[in-house]
């Protein structure tokens, strides 16, 4: 089955709903298949206790869903422990894609986003940060979503371009519960994360990549007011790589000097701010609309 994602067709052996499909055929850009891996990658150095990593492929094994191989930014080979069920699929979307989408070049970013009059607009954040409750606001405005948690960026060259990946995201219960939406019926993202949820969202999706206007990083705080930081390219550089997917592999891959080019052409190029919250109450329609109104000025 041919399914579509970050602008490229992926060929699953499996059913994927968290996908979308495609009805046409055409060639594969990244072929997915089931298969046996060994536990250790030849020639490969580690990159934390769970990843080896060499300039063409990399190892990833997560204990209880299983290994998956990825190599020449084509081919994902998946090894998993139980069978493929909606946490091997989950994994296959997040971490194992931001590897694959590494190796073809781009500039991979925890980051949501939306589609705004002037482009795109993502918003970073460290896990609980609430990315994907500010999303999911945004989406019932009206805003076309372009992604959630794995932002692809392209550079090369001209204006940054963000690629379109799929219509799922995932959120906290209490995020859900914020947004009047309950969890009952839901699949968990892992049985150990016991209140975040895999949850399909029905909206329109951006149809081709978008230039990327802004980028607004949340960031909680103990304190009552809302409150924007313009960054300024060191600080902007700094929060980059403080959320790049899987940054401590960037060396090991051989791709650490194209990561800073990377960035430095996205920085010089894109509003960044350093969006500042309360921790509680979360003051969800107030920060969207603080932040509505800098992208649209």
């Amino acid at each position: 089955m041919n399914y579509l994602a970050f602008g490229l067709t992926w060929s699953l052996p499996f059913d994927c709903p968290e996908l979308q499909p495609l009805d046409e055929e055409r060639p594969p850009d990244v072929r997915v298949c089931l298969g046996d891996i060994p536990i250790r990658l030849k020639q490969a150095r580690p990159a934390g206790p769970l990843m080896q990593v060499s300039p063409e492929k990399v190892l990833f094994y997560f204990p209880g869903i299983g290994r998956y191989l990825v190599q020449g930014g084509r081919e994902i080979i998946i090894d998993p422990e139980n069978g493929v069920d909606h946490q091997v699929r989950l994994f296959l979307l997040g971490t194992v894609s931001a590897l694959l989408l590494r190796q073809r070049g781009l500039l991979t970013l925890h980051a949501s986003g939306v589609v705004a009059p002037k482009g795109a607009v993502l918003f970073m954040g460290h896990s609980g940060s609430g990315k994907s409750t500010l999303l999911a606001s945004f989406l019932g405005r009206g805003y076309p979503m372009i992604t959630d948690d794995l932002s692809a960026v392209a550079v090369n060259g001209a204006a940054p371009v963000v690629l379109p990946s799929f219509p799922n995201m995932k959120m906290w219960a209490d995020s859900l519960a914020l947004m009047g939406r309950e969890s009952a019926g839901l699949k968990r993202v892992r049985s150990v994360d016991l209140d975040k949820f895999s949850v399909p969202v029905q909206v329109e999706m951006a149809p081709a990549p978008v230039p990327l206007h802004a980028i607004y990083v949340l960031q909680p705080l103990n304190e009552t007011e809302l409150r924007l930081e313009p960054l300024a390219q060191a600080k902007k550089f700094n929060v980059f790589l403080d959320h790049t997917w899987q940054k401590l592999s960037l060396k090991r891959q051989g791709r650490h000097i194209t990561h800073f080019q990377q960035v430095t052409a996205v920085a010089n190029r894109v509003r960044v701010r350093r969006a500042y919250r309360p921790q509680m109450p979360f003051l969800l329609d107030e920060l969207t609309d603080m932040i509505e109104a800098d992208f649209l000025s």
